[in-house]
């Protein structure tokens, strides 16, 4: 398996809100996270980095996993611990008052492979030629979409677009949607300044260009992004399988 992450702060953010993690325990599990911090002034990569950080202690003690429910109840369990301590540092100063981050990311397990959202990162499979979208947007639009109250073409520059409903932090109880997802070729986890920004066939074209590296994909995939006007922080975690 190899990956690469890289991270940017874009052409027009005075920070870089994005925080993530690539990392193995003890029994080789592997785990990746991306969180986008939310809450402009209100400490949003304090947010995203608090919830990193809690996830870098604590996963390499982790395991092992006899099942994925296992891995699943793992996940579930100090995902909600995670959320009540950045809901807490909200609450506790006023400097951090409603700050939030996504997360998004997948834990690979010799017993399968799982999905994590909650906010509007992604997660992207490739197989067979094609680009999968692993997880769903938690977002007004998404919800609005789904409804069938607009269109897909109307949701696309819809003024609400980047209007969350679910994040980590902003509320004393939260959870993260977690599926079991196929095996696939390579898996790509970003913040929204990348999706938002470069179409899924621009995505797939550059992570399935059999020329390129896994590093060279990655950063080809960061500097589209930067060319299409750089205008929000962008992750990119690219994972061969």
């Amino acid at each position: 398996m190899e990956y690469f992450c890289i991270t940017d702060t874009g052409l027009v953010r005075e920070k870089n809100q994005d925080s993530y993690i690539a990392i193995t325990n003890s029994y080789g599990d592997f785990l990746v996270l991306v969180a986008d911090g939310i809450g402009g002034g209100k400490a949003g990569e304090v947010a995203s980095g608090e919830l990193i950080k809690y996830f870098e202690t604590n996963f390499v003690q982790s395991g092992p996993f006899e099942a994925l429910e296992d891995a699943m109840n793992y996940l579930r369990y100090h995902i909600s611990v995670a959320n009540k301590h950045i809901f807490n540092l909200s609450n506790q100063y006023e400097e951090y008052s409603g700050m939030g981050t996504t997360l998004t990311g997948i834990l690979i397990t010799e017993k399968g492979t799982i999905s994590i959202n909650c906010g509007d990162s992604r997660v992207y499979g490739f197989i067979d030629d094609r680009i999968i979208h692993l997880t769903t947007d938690h977002t007004l639009v998404n919800q609005m979409l789904e409804k069938g109250q607009i269109t897909y073409e109307e949701s696309l520059n819809h003024p609400k677009k980047h209007y969350l409903v679910k994040a980590i932090g902003i509320y004393g109880e939260c959870s993260a949607d977690l599926h079991k997802v196929k095996d696939m070729e390579y898996y790509l986890i970003c913040s929204d300044g990348l999706h938002a920004y470069v179409s899924d066939d621009e995505i797939a074209k550059i992570v399935l260009d059999p020329d390129m590296s896994v590093e060279e994909k990655a950063i080809e995939l960061k500097d589209i992004s930067l060319m299409k006007g750089g205008y929000d922080n962008i992750t990119i975690v690219l994972v061969e399988k």
